[in-house]
């Protein structure tokens, strides 16, 4: 089925000119029709095929094919988009200093005395911070940010 949307409107008006009176203007109207649908390489047939297929809102095979197409691109272009943003998007954790030093400001918003000496200490360290002692320190500094 050739596609005729580059000839609908005037396929459309001259259809719409068929309902005339004069026998004489219907003939040759329905002559231009046939003219007008040979230069795009159709004919009365294909006509036909787009009203029966219009009708239940069916899609011919190019007109699938494209959206086919389109779905597959963008499905392509999102999972792109989504492994090179995965690395921007990374969660960026303060450094341990940084999020010691916040606890120190705050250390009204500590709920015990243990957690108190724990940030005193972490502050007045210089040197790396053991693992074990960041595992405390990251919960403390993120419950102050919430609260």
């Amino acid at each position: 089925m050739t596609d005729l949307t580059s000839i609908a409107p005037k396929l459309a008006n001259l259809i719409r000119r068929l309902s005339s009176n004069q026998d004489g203007e219907v003939v040759a109207v329905s002559r231009a029709i046939i003219r007008t649908l040979q230069g795009i390489g159709a004919d009365i047939h294909d006509v036909a095929a787009c009203i029966e297929h219009s009708a239940n809102g069916a899609l011919n095979e190019h007109e699938m094919q494209e959206i086919f197409d389109a779905g597959v691109k963008a499905g392509i272009k999102q999972a792109e988009q989504k492994l090179r943003g995965a690395s921007e998007l990374a969660v960026q954790f303060p450094s341990a200093r940084d999020m010691a030093m916040h606890c120190y400001r705050n250390l009204a918003e500590l709920r015990s005395e243990w957690e108190i000496e724990f940030i005193q200490n972490m502050a007045a360290w210089t040197r790396t911070r053991p693992a074990r002692r960041l595992a405390f320190l990251f919960p403390l500094e993120r419950r102050q940010h919430q609260e």
